[in-house]
């Protein structure tokens, strides 16, 4: 599933999301090992690898048998580099994945989304300083 650069840093953003990466960079861990390090339910543990799977971000890296008898598969990040860039309203989100690199762009002077900012005018200043 490929995403669009918003959809893409919303998912990277996110601090749970975030934490699997970090945590499957180097080992790969199953979604019981996760759960229990990021200290997340078991199914928003899954839904995150659910999503980071479908990104292309996370792969599965093996299956093993549990003492039950159940399939358990372990986790790895293909995510080698992330850089996250705001500068003059435009946002640069750069990854390396799989040995690929992507460079996103959105620009927050357009875009509706949940992260509105603006840099102050002198006008808002003399407008708070009255305030006051």
């Amino acid at each position: 599933m490929l995403l669009d650069p918003f959809e893409m840093f919303s998912l990277v953003l996110d601090k749970h999301t975030s934490e699997i990466l970090h945590l499957t960079s180097e080992t790969p861990l199953n979604a019981t090992e996760l759960s229990r390090l990021i200290g997340i339910p078991l199914a928003a543990c899954y839904r995150r690898i659910r999503a980071l799977r479908e990104a292309g971000l996370l792969r599965e890296d093996a299956k093993t048998m549990s003492e039950g008898g159940k399939s358990v598969s372990s986790y790895k990040s293909t995510v080698e580099s992330a850089e996250v860039v705001l500068h003059n309203g435009r946002l640069r989100i750069q990854m390396t994945v799989d040995g690929e690199d992507s460079d996103d762009e959105i620009d927050f002077t357009t875009e509706a989304s949940m992260l509105w900012w603006q840099r102050p005018s002198p006008d808002d200043d003399k407008k708070a300083n009255r305030r006051k």
